[in-house]
């Protein structure tokens, strides 16, 4: 018998049509058994409520108090979604007075525990209200699971937390439940009960970690998209819907901007062998697409994705003999490390090497330029150019903006001969140079690197290129 975990996002939560359509679905189709929930999104006009209670929490930390105007939007938020469906306003009321409760333990939990006490509530007042919907409305057997009793232990830092082992062992005893489980994702607790919560979007990986804990066959996560497309859509009229992606090629496609899910969610699945179903709530029938471990290659189609990430610089630090000095790499990316700058994508040489690097790296960060702490101060590019030429005495640094990777993905390359002249020769006819070519050891993704422009009309015209040559 199949056992099917569901996730519905903050948009699908944002309206009392989306939270019918749900259950709807766990009405139709009794092997949809867990029911993962996400906080309200953005309704009639009010902000997300989980960008309220962060808000609402840190002027409770600054000033004392929670402020009623924040907590009366939240209120409106849950009055707007339920109210259609029947849900009372006394109903709703009620379940919001556990955010009062919440509230009034400032002073007993640290800033950060505070923190993740309030921001995890959205999830919490949400399933709540839904539970009572779906059972005391609709008629369905559903209950409640309050993550704190059934040992939801996460590990680390409080707004930052991992899932722990015994977490896993607790949370496969939902599968005994005789209910549909109604259940509230991004939030857990640590060992002495203390709130934790996951990064942000961390329901996604709530309801991975369940899916992995009960060994459902099925993970839905339900969008308002048909499922995930070969290509962007602002870019491309009418990609190709994938039918079938593997957790790999996902992950390739994520590693410039491809986002999907949140990248830790699928690690939990994939490891266990459970596909992830992306589907489109409005479109239930529709198969949507099936992220999986394996899938058959159609050897006509080497591709099966491409996007792109704007917004970078490039980097090139050239030195002489830069091969016969050891450790030169290691030297270079410490000192990326200790300023806290990410590197996209590096490429060496002989007495070189370059890194991409996203522009808001350098809005962001702050540059070390000593030993202490306070000597931190922002730089801009050619200044933090100057100081890598320094610190690594190189005889050269240069720094190039306006750049544009395009990452082209698929396993079917592996066992394709062609596919870089192919992309080679169709932008080389359109007169577009590429600076950089990299190909990962795996065979499944070919990373090239443009020059843009700040509309970004070259990236695009490129994209359009290469998804004309493969898929039409």
């Amino acid at each position: 018998m199949e056992y099917i975990v569901s996730k519905f996002g903050g948009w699908a939560n944002a309206s009392s049509d989306n939270v019918k359509r749900a259950a709807d679905l766990f009405q139709s189709n009794p092997q949809r058994r867990i029911k993962i929930d996400s906080a309200v999104g953005k309704v009639d006009g009010l902000p997300k409520v989980t960008d309220l209670l962060v808000e609402g929490a840190e002027i409770a930390l600054k000033s004392g108090t929670f402020p009623d105007e924040i907590f009366n939007k939240i209120k409106l938020n849950h009055y707007f979604v339920f109210k259609p469906l029947g849900v009372t306003e006394k109903k709703i009321d009620e379940v919001l007075s556990i955010l009062s409760i919440h509230i009034s333990k400032k002073d007993q939990l640290s800033p950060d525990h505070f923190r993740a006490l309030i921001i995890g509530s959205g999830e919490e007042l949400f399933a709540r209200l839904d539970a009572f919907y779906l059972s005391e409305i609709r008629g369905l057997k559903a209950q409640f699971v309050d993550p704190k009793d059934i040992g939801h232990y996460l590990s680390g830092h409080p707004l930052n937390g991992r899932i722990t082992h015994e977490a896993y062992e607790n949370l496969a005893k939902l599968k005994d439940s005789d209910y549909i489980v109604v259940y509230p994702g991004f939030y857990g607790v640590d060992t002495s009960d203390k709130p934790m919560i996951y990064s942000r979007g961390g329901t996604d990986k709530t309801a991975a970690d369940i899916a992995k804990a009960v060994n459902a066959t099925m993970y839905e996560n339900w969008k308002d998209v048909d499922g995930i497309y070969s290509a962007d859509p602002r870019i491309i009229s009418n990609p190709e819907l994938m039918n079938e992606v593997t957790y790999k090629e996902i992950r390739e496609l994520s590693y410039i901007s491809f986002n999907v899910l949140h990248q830790e969610a699928m690690l939990p699945v994939m490891h266990a062998n459970i596909p992830i179903n992306i589907k489109n709530l409005h479109k239930p029938d529709s198969k949507g697409t099936l992220i999986v471990n394996d899938r058959e290659i159609n050897p006509k189609r080497p591709v099966i994705g491409i996007a792109g990430l704007k917004g970078l610089c490039s980097i090139n630090l050239e030195k002489c003999l830069m091969n016969e000095e050891v450790g030169f790499s290691d030297k270079v990316l410490s000192l990326f490390r200790e300023n806290r700058i990410s590197i996209e994508q590096i490429t060496t040489g002989i007495d070189s090497i370059g890194l991409l690097v996203k522009d808001s790296e350098f809005d962001e960060k702050s540059v070390h330029i000593g030993v202490s702490e306070s000597l931190r101060k922002p730089i801009d590019k050619d200044e933090f150019c100057h100081f890598l030429k320094k610190q690594l005495h190189a005889d050269k640094v240069q720094i190039r903006t306006d750049r544009t990777v395009i990452c082209i993905v698929g396993e079917g390359m592996r066992n394709h001969i062609g596919t870089l002249s192919k992309i080679s020769k169709v932008l080389s006819d359109a007169r577009i140079n590429i600076e950089i070519i990299d190909q990962g050891p795996s065979e499944r993704n070919i990373i090239i690197g443009i020059k843009d422009d700040s509309e970004g009309s070259v990236s695009k015209k490129a994209v359009q290129l290469i998804y004309n040559e493969f898929f039409s």
